[in-house]
């Protein structure tokens, strides 16, 4: 019976594997298959080595998605009545109203 050896990848290699998966958007699928290793170890990369998402710490960063949640709620509102002053002066004049 042969014995296979595991290829031992340093993690700086990982790293940049998971690097350029992720700023060249390549697909996970053709980047295994070109490095003959498995999808599954390159998702394990990705988890590990991958970008973390911040979340936003800072007073500044919170207090600026506040101030564009209240803008998206005005300029909701604001399409909302220019939807409704659009049906109205779209309507065909009902007969029988004469000026």
């Amino acid at each position: 019976m042969e014995s296979r050896k595991r290829k031992l990848y340093t993690v700086e290699y990982k790293t940049d594997v998971v690097r350029m998966i992720e700023e060249k958007q390549l697909r996970i699928a053709d980047v295994a298959q070109d490095m003959g290793v498995s999808i599954d170890l390159l998702y394990a990369w990705r988890r590990k080595y991958g970008k973390i998402k911040e979340k936003p710490d800072s007073v500044e960063a919170i207090a600026e998605i506040r101030r564009l949640q209240k803008r998206l709620i005005e300029v909701e509102e604001e399409r909302d009545i220019l939807k409704k002053a659009m049906a109205i002066f779209t309507q065909k004049p009902k007969s029988g109203i004469t000026s």
